[in-house]
């Protein structure tokens, strides 16, 4: 008898261990590829200013460590081998090519902007898998800053976008310890939010595992760091004893989403468990895009109707809505779907469901350029309509610059830059009544692509002003 109990203390100890060990190696840093930035203007001590940058991105990321870093001299051989040089990264794919090949999860690309005295850091975080930009982050300065001291503030933004996330492989009175340490980036004081798993999400047609409910029991605040551990108090659980071993924490610095918003009864309403994750959008189909081209430019001449007051504009929004509901049933998390019908409200002149539908769009795809230009245009024009009036139009003009800045961080190609610069300008011009900031934009738009059509227009504004 005493050699069975032995027996089971020592297997209890050793799937303990076993379970330990296998938590904290559960950690991998997030594998990542810098490549070198793009040079914008004139006035650069060195051509090579664009691989320095990189270069010091990448020290301001590794310090943290919870990166792994494609080493420079791979990442040349691959570019040389697959004969890509600055020029022949001029999107998202081939971005996400590039990773692929380097077995990267993540790839950073960006700009580095001079004009008069004002330098600009832009940088974009592609997702390899997707294929898409998941964050763009820009930091700027008019004064004597020093560029590196400028990267640095950019890797700090970026170390933002990537929250640690690990387990709890002990629990102790009124503590935790989790598996994340030094190594990992965890600092005294960090905060995370303690989850336990739920169901599992799979597509109701293929049967593929999209996702795991994720279900929150509680936070911790760090306390006491280890090189691979960290000691952790209990801020809050949701019921006693919630919290226990084996579940996932993961830092805070990435807000949990919150629950989605209502939507017309003919869209599915999305449960609250599924509201706490970051969802993923499915792709839509050739088909229902090519379907809500055309519903939107229907929308369009329901706009034209409503504003020279042809009553028929009703009738044609009712058919829009009738389409909507129907591509709707082939793909409920199309965020081409939602920017669709946040577009058909906005000619119908329902402000508060434009702003609901694109709140959706973006909590499926964040990075969607096209609904990003679009949140500009409409509070662009809004603000035009409502200049008159300060007291109403405030806040406009500033939502405005936020949208066209988010795509021109973002972006890969100069000549949508350049507008979004051009665009930005107008809103200081037009709106703000600022000359000043409204010429350094439209300057900068003649800098990102000089022989464009933007950069033409904004040449004329300059003249004008």
């Amino acid at each position: 008898m005493k050699k069975i109990i032995f027996s089971l203390t020592i297997a209890i100890f050793l799937a303990n261990l076993i379970f330990l060990n296998s938590a904290s190696a559960e950690f991998k840093k997030t594998k990542i590829a810098v490549l070198d930035f793009q040079l914008q203007g004139e006035g650069y001590e060195t051509s090579d200013m664009g691989r320095i940058v990189a270069e010091w991105l990448i020290t301001a990321l590794v310090k943290e460590g919870r990166f792994d870093v494609i080493e420079r001299m791979l990442l040349k051989k691959i570019l040389e081998e697959q004969r890509l040089g600055a020029s022949g990264i001029v999107d998202e794919n081939s971005v996400a090519k590039l990773g692929k090949i380097l077995g990267a999860k993540i790839v950073i690309t960006g700009s580095v902007m001079k004009f008069q005295n004002v330098m600009e850091v832009n940088a974009r975080i592609i997702e390899v898998e997707s294929s898409s930009i998941i964050a763009a982050e820009n930091v700027k300065s008019t004064s004597a800053f020093k560029l590196e001291d400028l990267v640095v503030k950019m890797a700090e933004k970026i170390i933002k976008d990537f929250p640690l996330e690990g387990y709890i492989v002990q629990r102790r009175d009124g503590g935790v310890l989790i598996d994340l340490g030094k190594r990992a980036g965890v600092k005294t004081g960090m905060h995370f939010i303690v989850f336990k798993e739920g169901n599992v999400i799979k597509h109701p047609k293929t049967g593929e595992v999209l996702d795991i409910e994720t279900i929150e029991t509680g936070s911790i605040e760090i306390k006491d760091i280890k090189d691979k551990t960290a000691d952790a108090v209990i801020l809050k659980e949701t019921d006693d004893k919630a919290i226990s071993v084996g579940q996932l924490v993961k830092s805070t610095v990435e807000l949990v989403p919150e629950a989605l918003p209502d939507i017309e009864e003919e869209v599915e309403k999305p449960s609250r468990k599924a509201g706490r994750e970051r969802e993923r959008y499915l792709p839509t189909d050739a088909g229902t895009l090519s379907q809500l081209h055309s519903i939107d430019q229907a929308s369009q001449g329901v706009k034209q109707m409503r504003e020279s007051d042809n009553r028929e504009w009703k009738r044609a929004f009712k058919n829009i809505l009738r389409d909507l509901k129907y591509a709707a049933k082939r793909n409920k998390r199309s965020p081409e779907l939602y920017l669709s019908y946040a577009k058909a409200y906005y000619a119908a002149g329902q402000l508060p469901h434009t702003e609901k539908f694109l709140k959706r769009t973006f909590q499926l795809r964040p990075m969607y350029l096209e609904a990003h230009i679009f949140k500009g245009d409409m509070y662009y024009d809004l603000a035009k309509k409502l200049e008159s009036d300060s007291r109403r139009n405030s806040g406009y003009d500033i939502s405005a610059r936020d949208s066209y800045q988010k795509v021109l961080s973002a972006t890969l190609d100069n000549d949508l830059q350049a507008l979004m610069a051009y665009k930005i300008g107008n809103v200081y011009a037009d709106i703000s009544g600022d000359r000043e900031n409204a010429k350094e934009n439209w300057q900068k738009a003649t800098v990102l692509s000089p022989g464009s059509k933007a950069a033409t227009m904004a040449k004329e504004r300059l003249k004008s002003k």
